[in-house]
């Protein structure tokens, strides 16, 4: 994930490079969090494109992830797959040696004194933002049952379910067709005209 970009840098701007990121590393402490963690080299293809400023990285990045399930809290292993759009600065005059005065800041990405640019950190934190808030192994993960705690995925418990709370029987009421599949826009419209206000003094009553 480090490219030397000495050539590139003297070059005019609007010249590519096309680099293949083939089984880079990205384990390690860098790459793990308390619910995911790189498993496996980053592969991908990344395009160097020289600006007026700096290099410009456009490219795609895919790390073997073990994550773990929002439902059946178990780990699983899938891939994630992050663009990466950073551009990136010299410190150093390619020509003449001397030192460049950055005004990018410090969140800038540099490209160091010997002209090398680093990816790691660009797909670090593009890595971060690609991770999912709800991790899921599968779409119809069942999860856990929340009585006994079985993972329902390998079969039904023998738990028998907790009765509803009585207090919230008119809300509940609204919803009753909701699993109808073919229940319209117009008819959810319709039921919840239904709802007069006076229902909703009800469930009020109810519920003190």
């Amino acid at each position: 994930m480090i490219y030397n970009v000495s050539q590139l840098l003297k070059s005019a701007p609007g010249t590519t490079v096309d680099e293949e990121i083939d089984g880079e590393d990205a384990q390690g402490e860098d790459f793990r969090f308390d619910d995911a963690e790189a498993v496996g080299p980053a592969n991908g293809r990344v395009r160097l494109n020289r600006t007026n400023q700096g290099v410009y990285a456009d490219g795609v990045v895919a790390i073997p992830t073990r994550l773990q399930c929002a439902r059946c809290l178990k780990d699983f292993t899938t891939t994630i797959t992050l663009p990466v759009r950073e551009e990136f600065f010299p410190t150093i005059d390619v020509v003449t040696g001397a030192p460049i005065q950055t005004e990018h800041g410090e969140d800038a990405f540099p490209i160091d004194r010997h002209h090398q640019l680093d990816l790691r950190e660009a797909i670090r934190q593009n890595y971060v933002v690609a991770l999912p808030s709800r991790a899921l192994c599968r779409e119809d993960c069942a999860g856990l049952c929340p009585q006994c705690g079985r993972d329902l995925n390998d079969g039904p418990c023998d738990c028998v379910p907790e009765p509803l709370d009585d207090r919230f029987s008119v809300l509940n009421s609204l919803f009753a067709d909701v699993a109808d599949d073919d229940l319209t826009d117009d008819d959810l419209a319709d039921d919840a005209d239904t709802y007069s206000a006076e229902d909703e003094r009800t469930a009020a009553e109810t519920l003190e």
